[in-house]
Formats: C-alpha cells, structure tokens, sequence
C-alpha cells in the first residue's frame, strides 16, 4: 500500500511530466526540474553553502527602472486575471535590475514573486520559454520545492509569455539579464541591493 508521501511524489511526477509532454508537443514553454542542492563538489556543489564567483559592483544606475512594466508580454492577462489553479495575477513590475516580477496570488491571499529573466541558453528556473527565464522566488536556495498549484500557474503564465514574446518590442527582453548574472551582480551586494533579488 501506497503512503500518503510516495502517492503524492508519484502524482507530483505525472503531472510534471504531463506539462513537460504538453510543452514538447507544442513546443511553446519548457520545464525542468531544479537539480538537487549538494556542496559536494563531486556534484557541483550547488547548494545552499556554494561559493558565487566574485561579483562586479552594481552599475550606478542599476536601481533605475529601465521600461514600464511589459504588459504586452503576458497578455490577454491584467491585473486580476486568474491565470490558473487559484493563482491570479495581480501585479507586474517594471524592468528593473535585470528582470522584472510577476507577482501571483492565491485565493488565501499567499503571494509569490516571479522574476522574468532572460533565457540565455543555459535557465535557472522552473519552467522556462525560448527568450524568457521564470525564477520563483522564494528564498529557497533551489532546494525548496515548488508548490504543484504555483507551479502549474507559473507554466501556465510561461505558456501565454511563449505566445507573445516574438511580438513584444525587442527593448522589453534586451533588458533582460540571465538569472545567473543576477546572482553575480546582486547577490553578495549590501542591503538594499539585496533586495532585488527578492
């Protein structure tokens, strides 16, 4: 007899591998699964204790906002609107230090922040499209699980992002900085550069 924990897991895989089906076969949005967090460095050492390679200072304009929110990028979405599985859409940020945010919300008022980066070949989050990077973030250093409803909605935003981003002016998505520079810009910065990572 299945427990409760492996029937999870198990659903949890079918319906990632459902999404992943779905992506493949109309080749719009992409997901994968974060790899495994380890400071071992026979395995990469990508956990929660890795050592980021030394960052550049900021520029001096970085907390300049660099365009107004894309809009054009998730529509039809608004604000307001359910995007799936409970979680609705109820704010985008303008393009600002590399990325801009997405912020979804469930019917319990649980908010999450879902910052668009640019896909540069080489994604960082959870579900990704051709030009574009979806990073949950939720301070888990990639060693938190995602929430299976968040993530259906994240893919699901990833899906209507996937069926704008060649219509949307190229200025939206050249703003864009790759998570991983990100990290490398902002990470290790004093407060409140710290902060745009949140």
């Amino acid at each position: 007899m299945l427990s409760r924990r492996e029937l999870i897991g198990k659903a949890a895989v079918g319906a990632a591998a459902a999404v992943a089906v779905s992506a493949v076969r109309t080749g719009v949005a992409s997901a994968r699964a974060a790899p495994a967090a380890t400071n071992d460095p026979a395995h990469g050492g990508e956990g929660r204790n890795a050592v980021l390679p030394p960052a550049d200072p900021p520029p001096a304009d970085a907390g300049a906002i660099s365009s107004p929110p894309p809009w054009d990028l998730v529509s039809p979405l608004v604000a307001g609107s359910m995007v799936a599985h409970g979680w609705r859409l109820v704010g985008l940020g303008p393009v600002e230090d590399g990325s801009c945010v997405v912020t979804l919300q469930n019917r319990r008022g649980r908010s999450h922040r879902v910052h668009l980066c640019r896909n540069d070949g080489n994604p960082q989050g959870i579900v990704y499209t051709r030009r574009v990077d979806l990073v949950v973030m939720n301070e888990g250093y990639r060693d938190l699980p995602t929430e299976e409803r968040l993530a259906q909605a994240v893919a699901a935003l990833a899906h209507v992002i996937a069926a704008n981003e060649a219509t949307v002016p190229d200025r939206y998505l050249a703003e864009l900085l790759p998570h991983a520079e990100r990290l490398r810009r902002f990470a290790a910065a004093a407060p409140p550069a710290g902060g745009k990572l949140r």
